[in-house]
């Protein structure tokens, strides 16, 4: 039912466009807003793939990722290379583990200086919970909040 109503939203702009020409808005943005009557008793996560990336290729990336056992925080970064790499992804600009982020971020200008120096945020789903007693509130105030991503995933380039 949304499909069906998306598709007539989306011949309906298309149909608008060729009637005022080329010389007005061409980026028309398209929002979608799904309201249920009835909240579902568990958690309903619908995951949609996009045709064009949100983000662009040359935003500076940093992943915040669980400390390896017996490990070092630089051998627990060159670990987390290895791995991105083993599966094709190359656009994280830093890796931090939360030794790390315990350790040099833990001053207000350095957490300051750790939001403003990044662009996106990513976040193993084995720490995300850590993250906002070490982050602070500033990450959540400019919207910066790290995504949640599964780095046990045996396809983690999607």
């Amino acid at each position: 039912m949304v499909r069906k109503a998306v598709d007539a939203l989306l011949t309906h702009c298309k149909s608008r466009k060729n009637n005022y020409g080329l010389l007005l808005n061409e980026n028309e943005s398209l929002f979608l807003m799904v309201v249920l009557w009835k909240i579902p008793s568990k958690e309903l996560r619908v995951r949609l793939t996009l045709p064009h990336s949100i983000r662009s290729d040359s935003e500076d990336i940093c992943l915040f990722t669980k400390d390896e056992p017996n490990s070092t925080p630089e051998k627990t970064e060159q670990f987390y290379r290895k791995l991105l790499n083993k599966h094709g992804i190359k656009t994280v600009s830093q890796i931090i583990s939360l030794q790390t982020l315990k350790k040099e971020y833990k001053s207000y200008e350095a957490k300051l200086r750790l939001l403003s120096s990044f662009d996106f945020f990513l976040t193993d789903a084995r720490v995300r919970r850590l993250l906002p007693s070490l982050i602070g509130r500033h990450f959540y105030q400019r919207k910066k909040v790290p995504v949640s991503v599964n780095l046990l995933s045996k396809n983690l380039s999607r």
